[in-house]
């Protein structure tokens, strides 16, 4: 039995252990604050400073039409990249023993497997950036979300960035899923900012806030805190795809130098659609893009649209009636005080020696228009009062449309070096005065609403997490411009033009319209080029109930029949027809249902079937598809059937890019546009088999 000596004895031999290992455990921590203090600290404290100081770009909000289609939107990306040459590396270069970066090489070649790239190609690469002390990118393109998280996994690279050598760039691609069309209206953007169009004017929601999203990154918060907000915009996609298709289609006939087309709401101002094309500055490329924003910077002469504001002015001041006739001599008028000689373009092919008012806007008369202004205006010394009716109509105002750089107006007064004698009565028939499209359209627009004039706009709302955050309601820049007299006359002017005018050729069975035709020479270099010719027309539909107001200018490069109008009706009826609440009001008789057969195409059956129930087309739709190929079959349209079999190739060789996007998003394939129109070529022929992710490029005419 022991005795109280050996058993004293046996406890402080415990206390002493556990002193012992209580003293190693606090040396041991001791010993690891002091390293991490005085060794480690320095490189920690970089390399915090490093996190805190990074940069982080939010992601960029997307562009939706009113209807939510995506006009443009950001797709993360990202750049990977291994540094051999890192602090953590150098004092513990054991890490990179060749087991290692065999293993990880190996792993390279599985994750991005592609042929030729094996782990001994990636292994001699890594060996070489070490080598020559240089940072490797460890793919030459970016790689998606799916791959990133694979590379995490890999030997070193799963430590990050300052244990592991992994550095990731974080690339948000901006992509536009309608190719280059409204491109000059969503816009671009450089260097994370947008520069022109939607991108740039409403860049402050679609960028973000960058410390926010820093914040979330260094906490570890990978949400959409700090990401941009979505810009709704008052675009239709559909309408816009119909308008680039028209307008692109009458400029390659015709070889034009560039062109412009706009469609608006007439109760709101919301801009539906816009068209912006030209030539590349090549030689050897005769296709046309959106290079140059004609619709708000391009101010020109307006040419005989601006004759309406001239009867306008003439209307309210109670100088002339739809009745009063005026000798018109013919279409060709001499002005001796000011030496300028006034001619109709039909002056030597049997003009009417004497017109109503009313006839001379119908026929676009110049000596007609400048006639009435030089008789109440010009030589009563009444000039001043012409060109105040014309402030009031706001011609010399801009639009005030929701974009960056819309040029001003340029309107003469008797007050400038520039004013002559003449100035006035060109200014009455297009001349000396300058608008922009958008600014000639903001006028028809208000006489088509009753005269309220509404500011145009693009931009309809801002959403984040698909919740409305900010609202912009339509804005009213004028209550009324003019008498409602006024209006009701200048609506039976604007409609004669069609029924009766220079504009008669387009006259609709089925639909109203109502506007003015005008041509104007180029002014360049100091002086008109006669060789240079615009031409234009700007008006509404239906006219007896307005609801799209619409203008069309084009730049002929060396004259010749440009039809603006012709592209305005095509325009206006292929809208006319998807638009329900417009066609349940369509005049339309037997005798011109049965007569009329439209030109068909390919595309979704119920699409066509709405159509043709409306204008009264028999049209034969038991293929039982969804999607179809259209025939005209005697004095009906006969539709068969698509083939869509999983994993082979529709033929989509007809049919407009909206449905061609659609289906090809629901095949799961990247898609690659060029041109516009019908589809006539696709890269994946039809019948071929084909994988999801596949590229497949669709060439449109």
């Amino acid at each position: 039995m022991e005795n109280d000596k050996e058993i004293i004895k046996k406890i402080t031999n415990r206390y002493i252990v556990v002193l012992v290992v209580i003293f190693g455990v606090a040396a041991g921590v001791l010993f690891k604050v002091g390293r991490i203090m005085y060794v480690e600290g320095p490189e920690l404290r970089a390399e915090n400073e490093e996190i805190m100081n990074k940069p982080v770009v939010p992601k960029r909000g997307d562009i939706l039409d009113r209807n939510g289609n995506v006009l443009a939107c950001s797709v993360s990306e990202y750049a990977v990249y291994f540094d051999s040459r890192i602090e953590h590396f150098k004092k513990n270069p054991d890490l990179l023993n060749k087991t290692v970066l065999d293993s990880l090489a190996d792993g390279l070649a599985r994750v991005f497997n592609e042929p030729g790239h094996d782990k001994k190609y990636y292994y001699n690469k890594i060996i070489s950036a070490q080598k020559n002390k240089r940072i490797l990118r460890l793919h030459e393109k970016n790689v998606d979300f799916t791959t990133l998280q694979a590379l995490k996994k890999l030997p070193l690279l799963r430590d990050g960035a300052y244990r592991g050598g992994f550095h990731v760039e974080v690339v948000n691609n901006r992509v536009y899923p309608y190719g280059g069309v409204a491109n000059r209206v969503i816009g671009t953007f450089r260097e994370n900012h947008g520069t022109n169009g939607i991108e740039g004017a409403f860049d402050k929601y679609l960028y973000g806030d960058p410390e926010l999203k820093r914040q979330g990154s260094i906490a570890g918060d990978v949400s959409d805190i700090g990401d941009g907000d979505d810009v709704v915009t008052t675009i239709d996609a559909e309408i816009q795809m119909i308008t680039h298709e028209e307008l692109n289609n009458v400029l390659t006939k015709y070889d034009a130098e560039w062109g412009c087309a706009i469609v608006m709401d007439v109760k709101t101002g919301e801009i539906i659609a816009t068209s912006n094309l030209s030539h590349n500055d090549s030689a050897t490329d005769s296709a046309f893009y959106e290079n140059y924003n004609y619709a708000v910077k391009e101010r020109c002469d307006p040419g005989s649209t601006i004759k309406l504001s001239a009867l306008m002015a003439a209307f309210e001041d109670h100088y002339v009636d739809l009745d009063d006739t005026l000798d018109i001599g013919g279409g060709l008028w001499y002005y001796p005080r000011a030496d300028l000689t006034v001619t109709d373009w039909n002056h030597n092919k049997g003009a009417a020696p004497k017109l109503s008012v009313k006839d001379i806007f119908a026929n676009s008369s110049n000596v007609g228009i400048s006639r009435i202004v030089d008789k109440y205006y010009w030589s009563t010394g009444k000039e001043w009062d012409y060109i105040q009716r014309m402030k009031t109509f706001e011609l010399d105002q801009k639009s005030g449309v929701d974009l960056i750089g819309e040029a001003a107006p340029r309107m003469k007064d008797p007050t400038m070096k520039s004013y002559e004698n003449g100035t006035l009565l060109q200014m009455s028939y297009g001349y000396d005065i300058e608008l922009t499209p958008m600014q000639i359209l903001t006028f028809y627009n208000a006489v088509a609403n009753n005269g309220k004039i509404v500011r145009p706009h693009y931009v309809r709302e801002i959403r984040k997490n698909n919740k409305v955050v900010k609202r912009f309601k339509p804005s009213v820049i004028k209550g009324s411009i003019c008498t409602k007299e006024t209006i009701e006359k200048s609506h039976k002017i604007l409609e004669a033009v069609v029924e009766d005018g220079t504009a008669k050729k387009y006259k609709s069975k089925y639909y109203k319209i109502a506007g003015k035709t005008g041509t104007a020479q180029t002014f360049e270099k100091g002086h008109y080029n006669k060789g240079k010719w615009r031409g234009s027309f700007c008006g509404y539909f239906p006219a007896d109930n307005p609801k799209y107001s619409c203008i069309i200018v084009i730049q002929a490069k060396d004259g010749g029949e440009y039809s603006a109008v012709g592209v305005f009706r095509k325009i206006a009826d292929r809208i006319f027809f998807m638009d329900e609440s417009l066609l349940n009001h369509a005049v339309i008789d037997d005798k011109a249902a049965n007569s009329f057969v439209p030109t068909v195409s390919n595309g979704n059956v119920q699409d066509f079937g709405k159509i043709f129930k409306n204008l009264s087309i028999p049209f034969d739709k038991s293929s039982g598809s969804d999607w179809v190929h259209t025939e005209v079959d005697k004095n009906k349209v006969k539709a068969t059937s698509v083939k869509m079999e999983s994993n082979k190739m529709p033929n989509l060789r007809g049919m407009g890019m909206r449905d061609v996007l659609y289906i090809a998003d629901s095949l799961n394939l990247q898609v690659e546009c060029h041109g516009a129109g019908r589809l006539t070529r696709q890269s994946i022929l039809p019948e071929t088999p084909f994988r999801k992710g596949d590229l497949i490029v669709l060439n449109f005419e």
